[in-house]
């Protein structure tokens, strides 16, 4: 049932989903600096290079997601505390980004930092919790939100990991509008209606099956579409080596001085990486050289690509010393510097989404049989389902120009000695 008492302030026009409002606590910490900011923060930071339709900010990122998150806790009858928390958490967790939103989170989580730490940072050491403090919410209560999840029926609801996803629901849908491509169809309302709390766990109407597989599919092409498009993430990947290279030279890490990490936005990097003077390190004038050639669409681009199902090979990719020494293998096997290789796979924090990175496992269909509720696991009802969890990763090999040749011989003889060879 509806919250209609939602205790609104202000509303706000979105082009998805209409008038959105704000609470008096919500508009309180969104007046704040440190929330303007997203403003002039881009998500996914290399969409807008294919799609220039798609160059989205975070600030209407940030109302879908609360929005989102307000109708997903009122189909599951939660009371209007639940649908505050929830909605404070989901603007909590868009606050924790840096500039480049979706590379700055890879670039923060490979040195220790994940989206729960910083916003337990935001929240303890910035005027965020101050503003909480002030409309009764401890700073306490509001980092217990994020990182153990929102109350609700005995159950906590992880807004990070929940696999019915309403940031991800509003993503897709944000992206497909402004992308203007057609693969989101996707009746979220219905898909709520059908989600129950059963016995503790979130559980989908076995009848609704075909709604939850339109999600699935939703998802899955706007991965293929969107997310993990080579032309995007050819531009992400030169975004995370201009960090990689300088990143500690650009801005400093949150844990270090917060306020000035928080109040960086896109524009501050685009103004510092753009104007590196003469006596700078030789390191922000690499950073700068590759940004430059990012900003003028002067991109890398990708010369080999292969499906692997190595569980070693995949290992070792996940790890950042183990995605450099396969970089560095393909480099030295090519005669290059491996300041020239790129390797990219689905399955890291920069990536939107990917099959895979929620468990829909954690989905229960069910339905009321005359004893009560019976359930059934997902994955043994839809071959949809059971496709995410499979062991296989499209893994690419991206160069600089000039060196095509080369590294696409040295990548496919790489790729291919760690994949099990096809047959008639």
């Amino acid at each position: 049932m509806p919250v209609t008492d939602f205790p609104s302030v202000v509303q706000i026009k979105d082009p998805i989903h209409g008038y959105v409002s704000l609470s008096a606590v919500e508009k309180d910490i969104i007046d704040q600096r440190v929330s303007q900011r997203l403003r002039y923060i881009r998500e996914p930071a290399g969409l807008s290079l294919v799609y220039p339709g798609a160059d989205i900010a975070l600030m209407g990122r940030t109302l879908g997601f609360m929005h989102m998150t307000e109708i997903f806790f009122e189909h599951l009858d939660g009371g209007l505390e639940e649908v505050q928390n929830g909605r404070i958490a989901a603007l909590l967790l868009m606050l924790a980004t840096g500039p480049w939103a979706n590379v700055m989170r890879e670039y923060l989580e490979v040195r220790g930092t994940s989206r729960k730490k910083l916003v337990s940072i935001l929240v303890s050491k910035t005027s965020v919790g101050d503003q909480l403090q002030k409309n009764g919410i401890s700073k306490k209560e509001a980092i217990a939100l994020v990182d153990r999840g929102i109350p609700l029926k005995n159950l906590y609801i992880d807004l990070t990991t929940c696999s019915i996803n309403p940031e991800l629901i509003d993503d897709i849908s944000r992206d497909a509008y402004f992308a203007g491509v057609e693969y989101a169809q996707l009746d979220f309302r219905r898909l709520f209606a059908a989600t129950k709390v059963a016995k503790n766990r979130l559980a989908v109407e076995r009848t609704s099956l075909f709604t939850l597989e339109a999600y699935f599919a939703a998802a899955a092409n706007m991965f293929d579409a969107i997310y993990f498009h080579k032309t995007v993430r050819a531009a992400e990947l030169m975004l995370l080596r201009v960090l990689d290279v300088a990143g500690s030279q650009i801005l400093p890490m949150p844990s270090e001085n917060p306020d000035s990490f928080f109040l960086c936005d896109d524009l501050t990097f685009l103004h510092d990486l753009l104007h590196v003077e003469p006596e700078s390190s030789e390191e922000m004038k690499e950073a700068s050289r590759i940004f430059e050639e990012f900003n003028r669409r002067y991109l890398i681009k990708m010369v080999s690509a292969r499906a692997i199902s190595d569980p070693v090979f995949l290992d070792k990719l996940s790890t950042a010393d183990g995605l450099y020494s396969i970089e560095s293998e393909i480099a030295e096997d090519a005669d290059i510097d491996p300041r020239n290789v790129y390797v990219d796979f689905p399955d890291r924090p920069s990536v939107t989404f990917y099959p895979g990175r929620y468990n829909f496992d954690e989905i229960a269909l069910f339905e009321r049989g005359s004893t009560g509720y019976e359930f059934w696991r997902v994955s043994d009802m839809s071959l949809m389902a059971r496709s995410f969890s499979r062991i296989l990763k499209p893994v690419r090999i991206y160069t600089t120009r000039g060196y095509r040749t080369k590294v696409k011989k040295s990548a496919d003889r790489i790729l291919e000695s760690v994949d099990t060879s096809g047959s008639d």
